[in-house]
């Protein structure tokens, strides 16, 4: 059986990856932040593949879905979404995300099923969070969940997709080192509830199977059965957090955290950005190449060279193959554009149009798209006129970097390391 995991890399992505694998099944993990690392082991394993694609690219989804022969779909989406620090943005990037998911889902040709990875924060502070409790969240994290969550159960019903839901605790930990970590931030809890990682995945696995229930889109909390005082952790209370339901329904049993090692001992890797490159010859896109490749990127040249004849398609087609992180477009530095309106037509499929539909594209797809303008013609041409309205284009979208006709090291960090979000206008 093969499994997709969606959302991105996380303690419990990795950890979920590693058991089924140890069950014997062939996993694939999406993600696209090329900042985080990953366990070499996990890497290595013939039946692990990591695939750079962002869960809001629906086509691609649906493809991973088709050829990997996808059972089951786990989507940890909400275990990974930065919605505490970015609201809006967050909260709008994990609607399109699980709804992506969900449409891949259902338009697949043998639909698989879904296992939603959510948390205790949808319950606010109620003390009486059982799975059938109103729901009733007062963090921005807790209204995602909610959302997501609601759009889950949606489809479920309008679809007839076979999917659980299993509620985490807000700390999840691997070792003693991470526990302790994790309480210090913690001061505005009296009590909290700590479950292992390993616990974590156990739970999932177990409620799995429990997709193909006649239930839509059923809940179960997965859970310690002890709450723990913050300020003294031998301090400890039954949980308000129910696991009655999950205990009577399947094997599942939380273990003691006195068993947690003291620190986790796993060699990882950073996963590396892929970079594909847009536009004709030039000294700046070969200076970025050997960059790149210098520095352990994988750098990608893309095969369409003629803009004005090339079709949305046939890009939208190669960003789905190559499956970037980054995409980068580098405008002609040399000509002027001058003359009839051939040359009119192709200065404007050159440097204005290919540029917006690789911005619209990048954000779509949840991408970094990095913009080389033109600072090397100082007089007053048709080309520069052009990138001018280009230039003003793209600062509608925010996850668009524009920058010069000089590249570095510093250059390549600063693309590399850029969340989608926020416009940096940089001519350097």
């Amino acid at each position: 059986m093969s499994v997709l995991i969606t959302g991105g890399v996380s303690k419990i992505s990795v950890k979920l990856a590693e058991e089924l694998l140890k069950n014997g099944r062939n996993v694939v993990l999406l993600h696209n932040n090329s900042s985080e690392s990953i366990p070499d082991a996990l890497l290595s394993n013939s039946s692990f593949s990591l695939v750079n694609l962002s869960s809001v690219n629906e086509d691609g989804v649906k493809e991973v879905i088709e050829t990997k022969n996808i059972q089951t779909v786990f989507d940890g989406s909400l275990t990974t979404s930065d919605v505490s620090l970015e609201p809006i943005q967050g909260a709008k990037k994990l609607i399109l995300g699980i709804t992506s998911v969900l449409d891949a889902i259902r338009k697949s040709k043998s639909p698989p099923s879904l296992v939603l990875i959510s948390g205790e924060e949808v319950y606010g502070s109620s003390v009486n969070r059982v799975e059938t409790q109103p729901l009733e969240p007062i963090t921005f994290v807790g209204s995602a969940q909610m959302s997501v969550e609601a759009m889950v159960h949606s489809y479920a019903v309008s679809y007839r997709i076979p999917i659980v839901v299993g509620r985490l605790p807000r700390v999840i930990v691997s070792s003693k080192n991470e526990l302790e970590s994790e309480l210090k931030n913690l001061k505005d809890l009296e009590y909290v509830n700590i479950l292992e990682t390993s616990d974590a995945v156990r739970g999932l696995l177990s409620i799995e199977k429990l997709a193909q229930s006649q239930k839509p889109a059923e809940v179960f909390n997965i859970a310690n059965s002890q709450e723990f005082r913050v300020s003294n952790f031998s301090e400890s209370r039954n949980s308000t957090l129910s696991i009655s339901k999950i205990l009577s329904e399947t094997a599942w049993k939380p273990s003691d955290l006195s068993t947690l090692p003291s620190k986790s001992q796993e060699n990882s890797k950073e996963i590396k950005p892929v970079f594909l490159l847009f536009g004709g010859d030039s000294e700046l896109k070969t200076q970025f190449f050997e960059l790149g490749k210098l520095e352990g990127f994988v750098v990608k040249e893309s095969s369409i060279t003629n803009f004005q004849e090339a079709s949305d398609k046939s890009v939208i087609e190669e960003i789905n193959t190559v499956k970037p992180s980054h995409l980068v477009y580098f405008g002609n530095e040399t000509e002027s554009f001058e003359g009839d309106c051939f040359t009119l037509r192709t200065n404007m499929a050159t440097n204005l149009y290919f540029p917006w539909l690789l911005a619209s594209l990048s954000e779509k797809n949840s991408l970094h798209f990095t913009h080389f303008g033109n600072t090397a013609i100082s007089q007053e041409t048709s080309s520069l006129s052009v990138k001018g309205y280009t230039g003003k284009m793209l600062e509608y979208f925010e996850n668009t970097l524009r920058l010069g006709t000089k590249i570095d090291k510093n250059t390549l960090g600063l693309i590399k390391g850029r969340k989608t979000g926020g416009l940096l206008n940089n001519n350097i």
